[in-house]
């Protein structure tokens, strides 16, 4: 009765300090998360759709981000995950807010962010912290970050660019899709990585009393960009379970030659503020490489469904494991 107590008396606390409900589950749940889901695509679809569907209904699972830019898809796919699982949890990511005139019209990328938001709201799938029961009687909330990607142009300190030999801007500029479908307001006062990170303010000013497990869909630092020895292993291992060879050039594990990703990547940002809540262990995607490794005291993970192109080339490490399904994360014993 008295942890009981101790909880109500958290929960209210936060509620004070955030000015809305905050949600703690009843069930004894694990914590799965998965992320690029890119059901736009028919193959990663149906992956979705036969994911379990008895598995993890007392299982929460967090989706870091680019599920799909169409808002009917979008419903539908949240929706068919939510009958999966007792709770999900979603952050946007770049994919999820680009923009198509012939059915968007002229709408900009923050209006899309808000019809997002409005319409996990409405099928109750979670975007503000919530606080879950696990199945070893541990308590932890889940706090989202909203995020973008700083370029070194806007701000060459918060952004995780690195220059390389041969890097190609002006062919990296022209394919990166996001130039030509996202759509920001002009006038904009801050950068929009500084916008998404302004409205995280309230989640992380509070002082949460349990473990934190935070998540972005953009990377918060710019060790996770670049493959360890532990990472190429992993992709070689991968690559064996589906019959592939060792690839010839290990570290560009299937990236195209000049284009330099960390230009679009994160901000260091999104690590700051997941070091003010205090986190144990962060989510993000993004990438469309898989990581799992401890910095400065802070897991990250990233499980990445990506696209079937990576998964036949064994490039997503882990996936074959996890069955091409979300990765169990907590409990975090025997990561």
């Amino acid at each position: 009765m008295l942890a009981l107590s101790r909880y109500c008396r958290a929960s209210k606390r936060l509620r004070n300090c955030f000015g809305f409900s905050v949600y703690i589950t009843a069930a004894m749940s694990r914590i799965f998360a998965i992320s690029d889901l890119h059901v736009d695509y028919n193959q990663n679809l149906e992956i979705v759709k036969n994911w379990s569907d008895y598995e993890h209904k007392n299982d929460v699972l967090i989706v870091a981000g680019d599920v799909t830019d169409s808002l009917e898809l979008l419903k539908s796919t949240l929706t068919i995950l939510r009958d999966k699982f007792s709770k999900v949890c979603f952050v946007p990511g770049n994919h999820d807010l680009w923009v198509r005139k012939h059915r968007d019209g002229n709408c900009n990328s923050l209006i899309k962010f808000a019809q997002v938001l409005e319409l996990c709201q409405k099928i109750k799938v979670y975007t503000k912290p919530i606080c879950v029961s696990c199945i070893d009687e541990s308590k932890v909330w889940l706090i989202p970050l909203y995020s973008w990607y700083t370029q070194p142009e806007e701000d060459h300190i918060d952004s995780l660019y690195y220059p390389f030999l041969n890097e190609n801007k002006q062919m990296t500029q022209e394919i990166w899709s996001d130039n030509y479908n996202c759509k920001w307001p002009d006038g904009m006062l801050s950068t929009i990585s500084e916008h998404f990170a302004e409205l995280n303010d309230e989640f992380i000013a509070c002082d949460y009393q349990e473990p934190v497990i935070t998540y972005s869909h953009f990377l918060p630092r710019q060790e996770l960009i670049r493959s360890t020895s532990d990472d190429d292993i992993a992709v070689e291992a991968e690559r064996e379970l589906v019959g592939l060879p060792k690839l010839e050039v290990v570290k560009r594990q299937g990236g195209l030659a000049g284009f330099n990703f960390s230009r679009y990547a994160g901000s260091k940002s999104i690590d700051k503020q997941l070091r003010q809540c205090k986190s144990v262990l962060h989510v993000f995607g993004h990438q469309h490489r898989n990581r799992d490794r401890v910095i400065e005291n802070v897991r990250y993970v990233s499980h990445c469904l990506g696209y079937n192109k990576e998964r036949q080339e064994g490039l997503l490490w882990g996936l074959h494991k996890w069955k091409n399904a979300p990765k169990m994360i907590w409990p975090a014993s025997g990561h």
